[in-house]
């Protein structure tokens, strides 16, 4: 047997585990005997930390300390991973309890975990590691994007080319997000061409932010919009980017800000659009009504706070990205 092999594990198995993340060499759901045994030296500094269970420093607070410490390291953790771990240590607790202490702790669901690494992460507080990363953009996709920042309106432009199959059609969004102010712009064509794109940039983009007293410095090239037509014209749309002034960049990243706005957003307006049997004449007016709304709720000139981490996340009363505004 390879000394690499993978642990395939069982329905009842991956319950009692948690959440764990593909890192098999073929994709598949499992351990790799290195990655366990890694795991586990990780765990052991864990237990060792522990003081023994009969000891009167082991408090309440000692205990809080305890979960926090476990439910950071390992978010993918759920209660039945953290109650075995916590039972073969002596630490005895019923589910309910362990619930109660994460209440108290105030990381009862998987989205106060991902806050939490945040506030930590931007605080400068602590240096996430690879599985705390997965953690946190499995939830938050925005936070992907945490090393693209800008420093004023126009600054970083985010271009991207995003299919729908909405009203029985298939049709393309041409959409480009400011990551500074979270101002948005979007055409709907029957094309995907990157011309489109150009249009809406030199006709409505570039004299929105002039007339605003700002001047669009750079667009990022989103690798979702890379098809295979893509080639052939991007040369051509560079050099008409470059000739207005404007830094056209590819940095090969699959933008987590633009798959949240398309869930935040974007898939609910198309969805609604179907329900009431828009025509496809008709969508791109009742868009940019809809994005006017949207990019009124906050100031041209002030920041956005886009990556999420004042936000409940996937809580069903999380606030949507219209609000946000430092």
């Amino acid at each position: 047997m390879p000394g690499d092999s993978t642990f395939v594990l069982t329905g009842l198995q991956l319950v009692i585990m948690g959440d764990v993340e593909a890192d098999a060499p073929d994709g598949s759901i499992g351990f790799t005997r290195n990655s366990y045994r890694k795991e586990s030296k990780e765990v052991a500094v864990v237990s060792e930390a522990m003081p023994p269970v009969t000891s009167n420093k082991f408090t309440r607070e000692k205990r809080s300390e305890l979960l926090m410490t476990i439910c950071l390291k390992y978010p993918f953790w759920n209660e039945f991973r953290i109650l075995d771990f916590l039972n073969k240590h002596g630490i005895s607790m019923t589910m309910e309890e362990l619930k109660g202490l994460r209440r108290e702790c105030g990381i009862d669901s998987r989205e106060d975990v991902c806050l939490e690494l945040m506030r930590l992460y931007f605080n400068k507080e602590i240096k996430l590691d690879k599985k705390q990363v997965q953690f946190i953009e499995r939830l938050n996709p925005a936070f992907r994007d945490r090393e693209f920042l800008a420093a004023r309106p126009g600054d970083l432009l985010v271009y991207e080319c995003i299919f729908f199959r909405k009203l029985n059609k298939m049709f393309y969004l041409h959409f480009v997000f400011d990551l500074f102010n979270g101002y948005a712009f979007g055409k709907v064509s029957r094309r995907c061409s990157g011309e489109i794109g150009l249009k809406l940039l030199q006709e409505k983009i570039v004299p929105f932010y002039r007339k605003r007293g700002y001047k669009v410095r750079a667009i990022l090239h989103s690798i979702k919009s890379t098809r295979e037509h893509w080639e052939a014209e991007e040369s051509s749309i560079r050099g008409s980017v470059l000739a207005m002034s404007i830094e056209w960049l590819d940095p090969k990243h699959e933008f987590g800000i633009i798959q949240r706005f398309k869930q935040d957003f974007l898939d609910d307006f198309f969805k609604d659009a179907e329900t009431l049997d828009v025509s496809l004449l008709m969508i791109q007016p009742a868009f940019d009504r809809r994005m006017i709304k949207y990019n009124s709720a906050c100031p041209f000139h002030q920041r956005r706070n886009l990556l999420g981490y004042l936000d409940d996340l996937e809580s069903t009363d999380r606030r949507p990205l219209e609000v946000n505004c430092n």
